[in-house]
Protein backbone atom coordinates (compact mmCIF):
# COMPACT_ATOMS: atom_id res chain seq x y z
CA UNK A 1 0.00 0.00 0.00
CA UNK A 2 1.11 3.41 -1.05
CA UNK A 3 2.04 6.39 1.07
CA UNK A 4 -0.70 7.94 -0.25
CA UNK A 5 -3.42 5.39 -0.11
CA UNK A 6 -2.29 5.29 3.96
CA UNK A 7 -3.20 8.59 4.52
CA UNK A 8 -6.42 8.56 2.37
CA UNK A 9 -7.99 5.38 4.35
CA UNK A 10 -6.97 7.56 7.88
CA UNK A 11 -8.82 10.43 6.29
CA UNK A 12 -11.82 8.22 5.40
CA UNK A 13 -12.34 6.49 8.56
CA UNK A 14 -15.30 4.90 9.22
CA UNK A 15 -17.35 7.92 7.64
CA UNK A 16 -18.95 7.01 4.31
CA UNK A 17 -19.31 10.07 3.11
CA UNK A 18 -15.97 10.85 3.31
CA UNK A 19 -14.95 7.93 2.07
CA UNK A 20 -17.54 8.63 -1.38
CA UNK A 21 -16.22 11.67 -2.25
CA UNK A 22 -12.64 10.69 -2.08
CA UNK A 23 -13.50 7.45 -4.77
CA UNK A 24 -14.97 10.16 -7.00
CA UNK A 25 -11.99 12.48 -6.58
CA UNK A 26 -9.95 9.97 -8.24
CA UNK A 27 -12.29 9.23 -10.82
CA UNK A 28 -11.44 12.48 -12.09
CA UNK A 29 -7.49 12.54 -11.46
CA UNK A 30 -7.51 10.63 -15.43
CA UNK A 31 -8.42 13.88 -17.16
CA UNK A 32 -7.43 16.83 -14.62
CA UNK A 33 -5.26 17.83 -12.02
CA UNK A 34 -6.61 16.73 -8.28
CA UNK A 35 -5.64 20.11 -7.34
CA UNK A 36 -7.96 22.16 -9.99
CA UNK A 37 -10.71 19.55 -9.29
CA UNK A 38 -10.72 20.07 -5.84
CA UNK A 39 -10.57 23.75 -6.10
CA UNK A 40 -13.59 24.07 -8.67
CA UNK A 41 -15.58 21.56 -6.54
CA UNK A 42 -15.03 23.66 -3.34
CA UNK A 43 -16.11 26.95 -5.26
CA UNK A 44 -19.29 25.55 -7.53
CA UNK A 45 -20.18 24.79 -3.37
CA UNK A 46 -19.80 28.19 -2.44
CA UNK A 47 -21.42 29.52 -5.56
CA UNK A 48 -24.64 27.25 -5.38
CA UNK A 49 -25.21 27.79 -1.97
CA UNK A 50 -24.20 31.83 -2.04
CA UNK A 51 -26.84 32.09 -5.16
CA UNK A 52 -29.63 30.61 -2.71
CA UNK A 53 -29.29 33.63 -0.14
CA UNK A 54 -27.15 36.49 -1.62
CA UNK A 55 -29.44 37.91 -4.45
CA UNK A 56 -27.08 41.19 -4.80
CA UNK A 57 -24.39 39.11 -6.22
CA UNK A 58 -26.38 36.61 -8.07
CA UNK A 59 -25.19 37.10 -11.65
CA UNK A 60 -21.20 37.68 -11.49
CA UNK A 61 -21.41 34.75 -9.17
CA UNK A 62 -23.98 32.59 -11.71
CA UNK A 63 -21.66 33.61 -14.12
CA UNK A 64 -18.99 32.35 -12.32
CA UNK A 65 -20.57 29.21 -12.36
CA UNK A 66 -20.93 28.75 -15.32
CA UNK A 67 -17.54 29.37 -16.36
CA UNK A 68 -16.48 26.32 -14.33
CA UNK A 69 -18.79 23.73 -15.05
CA UNK A 70 -18.09 24.53 -18.58
CA UNK A 71 -14.74 22.69 -18.09
CA UNK A 72 -16.37 19.39 -17.66
CA UNK A 73 -18.52 16.55 -19.48
CA UNK A 74 -21.93 16.12 -18.49
CA UNK A 75 -20.98 13.12 -16.78
CA UNK A 76 -18.24 14.99 -14.56
CA UNK A 77 -20.80 17.73 -13.52
CA UNK A 78 -23.25 15.31 -12.40
CA UNK A 79 -20.45 13.83 -10.74
CA UNK A 80 -19.85 17.35 -8.66
CA UNK A 81 -23.32 17.59 -7.68
CA UNK A 82 -22.84 13.69 -5.98
CA UNK A 83 -20.07 14.93 -3.73
CA UNK A 84 -22.18 17.75 -3.02
CA UNK A 85 -24.91 15.95 -1.87
CA UNK A 86 -22.47 13.22 0.23
CA UNK A 87 -20.92 17.00 1.90
CA UNK A 88 -24.05 17.46 3.22
CA UNK A 89 -25.26 13.82 3.95
CA UNK A 90 -21.48 13.97 5.91
CA UNK A 91 -22.43 17.21 8.10
CA UNK A 92 -26.16 16.26 8.43
CA UNK A 93 -25.65 13.28 10.32
CA UNK A 94 -22.32 14.84 12.44
CA UNK A 95 -24.77 17.67 13.37
CA UNK A 96 -27.33 15.06 14.30
CA UNK A 97 -24.97 12.83 16.17
CA UNK A 98 -24.10 15.63 18.97
CA UNK A 99 -27.52 15.67 19.63
CA UNK A 100 -29.15 18.97 21.58
CA UNK A 101 -26.89 21.64 23.08
CA UNK A 102 -25.47 20.12 26.74
CA UNK A 103 -25.11 16.87 25.58
CA UNK A 104 -23.25 14.40 27.91
CA UNK A 105 -21.99 12.45 25.20
CA UNK A 106 -20.13 13.62 21.39
CA UNK A 107 -19.21 11.11 19.47
CA UNK A 108 -15.17 11.37 18.83
CA UNK A 109 -16.10 12.92 15.81
CA UNK A 110 -17.74 15.75 16.41
CA UNK A 111 -18.33 18.12 13.62
CA UNK A 112 -15.33 17.76 12.02
CA UNK A 113 -13.13 20.08 9.84
CA UNK A 114 -14.22 17.35 6.81
CA UNK A 115 -12.57 19.32 3.72
CA UNK A 116 -9.40 20.49 5.58
CA UNK A 117 -9.15 16.65 6.41
CA UNK A 118 -9.82 15.94 2.56
CA UNK A 119 -7.59 18.38 1.63
CA UNK A 120 -4.74 16.94 3.45
CA UNK A 121 -5.83 13.31 2.34
CA UNK A 122 -5.33 13.94 -1.18
CA UNK A 123 -1.86 15.87 -0.56
CA UNK A 124 -3.24 19.07 -2.08
CA UNK A 125 -1.10 21.64 0.42
CA UNK A 126 1.11 23.90 -0.19
CA UNK A 127 4.29 22.77 1.90
CA UNK A 128 6.88 26.04 0.28
CA UNK A 129 3.67 28.17 1.49
CA UNK A 130 3.84 26.55 5.43
CA UNK A 131 -0.13 25.67 3.85
CA UNK A 132 -1.53 22.81 6.34
CA UNK A 133 -5.13 22.63 8.19
CA UNK A 134 -4.38 21.61 11.80
CA UNK A 135 -5.97 18.93 13.19
CA UNK A 136 -9.75 19.31 14.41
CA UNK A 137 -8.69 17.68 17.93
CA UNK A 138 -6.20 20.06 18.12
CA UNK A 139 -8.69 23.00 17.54
CA UNK A 140 -11.05 21.25 19.95
CA UNK A 141 -9.01 21.35 22.72
CA UNK A 142 -7.60 25.27 22.62
CA UNK A 143 -12.04 26.12 21.80
CA UNK A 144 -12.90 24.41 24.88
CA UNK A 145 -10.69 25.98 27.22
CA UNK A 146 -11.57 29.18 26.04
CA UNK A 147 -15.15 29.11 26.39
CA UNK A 148 -15.36 26.87 29.10
CA UNK A 149 -18.69 26.25 30.63
CA UNK A 150 -20.00 29.21 28.65
CA UNK A 151 -21.10 31.44 31.39
CA UNK A 152 -19.18 35.04 30.10
CA UNK A 153 -21.17 33.87 26.83
CA UNK A 154 -24.46 33.86 28.35
CA UNK A 155 -23.19 37.27 30.59
CA UNK A 156 -22.65 39.13 27.16
CA UNK A 157 -25.68 37.23 25.20
CA UNK A 158 -23.50 36.32 22.06
CA UNK A 159 -19.68 36.26 21.35
CA UNK A 160 -18.01 37.42 17.56
CA UNK A 161 -14.73 35.55 16.89
CA UNK A 162 -12.03 36.82 14.36
CA UNK A 163 -10.05 35.01 12.20
CA UNK A 164 -7.38 36.93 10.25
CA UNK A 165 -6.14 33.42 8.58
CA UNK A 166 -9.06 30.76 8.83
CA UNK A 167 -7.96 28.12 6.15
CA UNK A 168 -10.92 25.88 6.42
CA UNK A 169 -12.15 27.91 8.99
CA UNK A 170 -11.36 24.70 11.59
CA UNK A 171 -11.13 26.77 14.52
CA UNK A 172 -14.68 28.23 14.18
CA UNK A 173 -16.36 24.42 13.68
CA UNK A 174 -14.54 24.21 16.79
CA UNK A 175 -15.81 26.63 18.42
CA UNK A 176 -18.62 26.04 17.45
CA UNK A 177 -18.85 22.81 18.63
CA UNK A 178 -17.08 23.79 21.81
CA UNK A 179 -19.94 25.94 22.63
CA UNK A 180 -22.65 23.22 21.92
CA UNK A 181 -21.05 20.95 24.58
CA UNK A 182 -21.61 23.74 27.12
CA UNK A 183 -25.04 24.11 26.59
CA UNK A 184 -25.36 27.38 24.03
CA UNK A 185 -26.94 27.32 20.31
CA UNK A 186 -24.46 28.62 18.35
CA UNK A 187 -26.76 30.09 15.90
CA UNK A 188 -28.12 32.58 18.02
CA UNK A 189 -24.42 32.75 20.50
CA UNK A 190 -21.89 32.64 18.10
CA UNK A 191 -21.02 35.05 14.60
CA UNK A 192 -17.84 34.65 13.03
CA UNK A 193 -15.67 37.07 10.87
CA UNK A 194 -13.21 34.82 8.95
CA UNK A 195 -10.55 35.91 6.50
CA UNK A 196 -8.26 34.40 3.94
CA UNK A 197 -6.24 35.79 0.94
CA UNK A 198 -6.54 31.78 -0.77
CA UNK A 199 -9.75 32.12 -2.58
CA UNK A 200 -9.94 28.38 -2.19
CA UNK A 201 -10.06 27.97 1.79
CA UNK A 202 -12.64 30.94 1.14
CA UNK A 203 -14.70 28.53 -0.20
CA UNK A 204 -13.75 25.76 1.85
CA UNK A 205 -14.85 27.80 5.22
CA UNK A 206 -17.74 29.29 3.47
CA UNK A 207 -19.08 25.95 2.51
CA UNK A 208 -18.52 24.10 5.72
CA UNK A 209 -19.46 27.17 7.79
CA UNK A 210 -22.89 26.98 5.49
CA UNK A 211 -23.76 23.54 5.85
CA UNK A 212 -23.19 23.60 9.67
CA UNK A 213 -25.40 26.83 10.14
CA UNK A 214 -22.98 28.48 11.67
CA UNK A 215 -23.52 32.45 11.07
CA UNK A 216 -20.40 34.45 9.51
CA UNK A 217 -19.00 36.50 6.83
CA UNK A 218 -16.13 35.08 5.34
CA UNK A 219 -14.25 37.34 3.22
CA UNK A 220 -11.23 37.09 0.56
CA UNK A 221 -8.94 39.58 1.47
CA UNK A 222 -5.52 40.61 2.92
CA UNK A 223 -5.57 41.00 6.89
CA UNK A 224 -2.17 42.73 6.41
CA UNK A 225 -2.67 45.25 3.57
CA UNK A 226 -6.61 45.32 4.68
CA UNK A 227 -7.62 44.90 0.62
CA UNK A 228 -11.12 43.12 0.23
CA UNK A 229 -11.68 41.36 -2.71
CA UNK A 230 -14.76 39.15 -2.37
CA UNK A 231 -17.54 38.70 0.55
CA UNK A 232 -19.42 35.78 1.21
CA UNK A 233 -22.76 35.44 4.11
CA UNK A 234 -23.41 32.27 4.92
CA UNK A 235 -27.33 31.20 4.90
CA UNK A 236 -27.65 31.53 8.97
CA UNK A 237 -25.94 34.95 8.94
CA UNK A 238 -29.04 36.77 6.80
CA UNK A 239 -31.94 34.14 8.09
CA UNK A 240 -30.88 34.55 11.70
CA UNK A 241 -30.93 38.04 11.26
CA UNK A 242 -27.44 38.50 12.42
CA UNK A 243 -26.50 41.79 10.42
CA UNK A 244 -29.50 43.63 12.54
CA UNK A 245 -27.54 42.27 15.56
CA UNK A 246 -24.00 43.27 14.75
CA UNK A 247 -25.48 46.76 14.15
CA UNK A 248 -27.52 47.52 17.04
CA UNK A 249 -24.27 45.76 19.08
CA UNK A 250 -21.94 48.34 17.08
CA UNK A 251 -24.23 51.83 17.69
CA UNK A 252 -24.57 50.47 21.59
CA UNK A 253 -20.60 50.20 21.40
CA UNK A 254 -20.60 54.00 19.73
CA UNK A 255 -22.81 55.48 22.11
CA UNK A 256 -21.67 53.89 25.57
CA UNK A 257 -17.94 55.12 23.83
CA UNK A 258 -19.68 58.65 23.37
CA UNK A 259 -20.36 59.05 26.68
CA UNK A 260 -17.48 57.64 28.52
CA UNK A 261 -15.92 60.52 27.01
CA UNK A 262 -18.01 63.16 27.44
CA UNK A 263 -17.61 62.00 31.45
CA UNK A 264 -14.03 62.05 31.23
CA UNK A 265 -14.41 65.65 28.99
CA UNK A 266 -16.30 66.93 31.67
CA UNK A 267 -14.34 65.43 34.56
CA UNK A 268 -11.21 67.05 33.70
CA UNK A 269 -10.06 70.08 34.17
CA UNK A 270 -9.22 72.87 31.38
CA UNK A 271 -5.86 73.96 31.73
CA UNK A 272 -5.67 77.56 31.90
CA UNK A 273 -2.97 79.41 29.72
CA UNK A 274 -0.65 81.86 30.68
CA UNK A 275 -1.09 85.02 29.70
CA UNK A 276 2.16 86.59 27.62
CA UNK A 277 3.48 89.44 26.43
CA UNK A 278 2.40 90.23 23.25
CA UNK A 279 5.62 90.88 20.62
CA UNK A 280 5.35 93.97 18.61
CA UNK A 281 7.51 92.32 16.18
CA UNK A 282 4.85 91.27 13.04
CA UNK A 283 3.36 87.90 12.91
CA UNK A 284 3.73 85.63 9.84
CA UNK A 285 0.62 85.00 7.93
CA UNK A 286 -1.32 81.74 7.02
CA UNK A 287 0.26 81.64 3.32
CA UNK A 288 3.70 81.93 4.79
CA UNK A 289 2.79 79.50 6.78
CA UNK A 290 1.70 77.07 3.75
CA UNK A 291 4.54 77.77 1.59
CA UNK A 292 7.71 78.27 4.03
CA UNK A 293 7.77 74.71 6.38
CA UNK A 294 9.56 76.58 9.07
CA UNK A 295 6.76 78.62 9.97
CA UNK A 296 4.49 76.84 11.93
CA UNK A 297 1.55 79.96 12.87
CA UNK A 298 0.28 83.11 13.18
CA UNK A 299 -2.01 84.56 16.05
CA UNK A 300 -4.92 86.99 14.66
CA UNK A 301 -7.13 88.72 17.14
CA UNK A 302 -6.63 86.07 19.58
CA UNK A 303 -7.13 82.82 17.18
CA UNK A 304 -4.45 80.18 16.37
CA UNK A 305 -3.98 78.86 12.70
CA UNK A 306 -1.97 75.94 12.30
CA UNK A 307 -0.24 74.59 9.13
CA UNK A 308 0.31 70.52 9.40
CA UNK A 309 2.38 68.60 7.49
CA UNK A 310 0.88 65.50 5.81
CA UNK A 311 1.40 63.36 2.92
CA UNK A 312 0.53 65.62 0.58
CA UNK A 313 2.39 68.47 1.82
CA UNK A 314 1.34 71.12 4.33
CA UNK A 315 -2.04 72.72 4.97
CA UNK A 316 -4.09 74.29 7.04
CA UNK A 317 -5.13 72.72 9.99
CA UNK A 318 -7.99 75.42 10.86
CA UNK A 319 -8.00 77.99 13.51
CA UNK A 320 -8.97 77.43 16.98
CA UNK A 321 -9.68 79.55 20.12
CA UNK A 322 -6.42 78.20 21.92
CA UNK A 323 -3.74 75.81 21.49
CA UNK A 324 -5.78 73.62 24.04
CA UNK A 325 -8.67 73.30 20.70
CA UNK A 326 -6.44 73.03 18.71
CA UNK A 327 -4.82 69.68 20.54
CA UNK A 328 -7.93 68.58 20.98
CA UNK A 329 -9.00 69.27 17.18
CA UNK A 330 -5.67 67.44 16.16
CA UNK A 331 -6.30 64.17 18.24
CA UNK A 332 -9.58 64.18 17.33
CA UNK A 333 -8.42 63.95 13.45
CA UNK A 334 -5.94 61.67 14.02
CA UNK A 335 -8.45 59.50 15.73
CA UNK A 336 -10.77 59.08 12.52
CA UNK A 337 -7.93 58.20 10.26
CA UNK A 338 -6.43 55.83 12.88
CA UNK A 339 -10.13 53.95 13.42
CA UNK A 340 -9.70 51.70 10.85
CA UNK A 341 -6.72 50.01 12.32
CA UNK A 342 -7.58 45.91 11.15
CA UNK A 343 -9.49 44.04 8.25
CA UNK A 344 -12.39 43.83 10.70
CA UNK A 345 -12.90 47.35 11.19
CA UNK A 346 -13.47 47.83 7.74
CA UNK A 347 -15.29 44.93 7.06
CA UNK A 348 -17.68 46.19 10.13
CA UNK A 349 -17.84 49.29 8.21
CA UNK A 350 -19.38 48.04 4.92
CA UNK A 351 -22.96 47.62 4.34
CA UNK A 352 -24.74 44.34 5.03
CA UNK A 353 -27.98 43.79 3.09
Amino acid sequence: MSRRQRVERAAMGSDPYKTAIIKSMREFSHSHDPYSVFSDFVEICALAISNRVDSTQFEPREKRYLEIVGKYKPEEVQRFAAMFAQLQLCYRSRVDAIGDPGGTWVPDSGLGDVLGELFMALELGNDRAGQFFTPFSVSLLMAMMTVGDGADVREKGFVTLQEPACGSAGMVVATAQAMHQAGLNYPETLHATCVDIDPRCVHMAYVQLSLLGIPAVVVHGNALSLEVWGVWYTPAHVLVGWNRKLRRCREAETDAALRRRQQDEAQTPRPVMPDLPISSAPQPTLAACLEHPEVVCEEDDGDVAVAVRSEGGLHAAGTCESVVDLFDQLTENARAVQRETTIFDRIGQMTLF
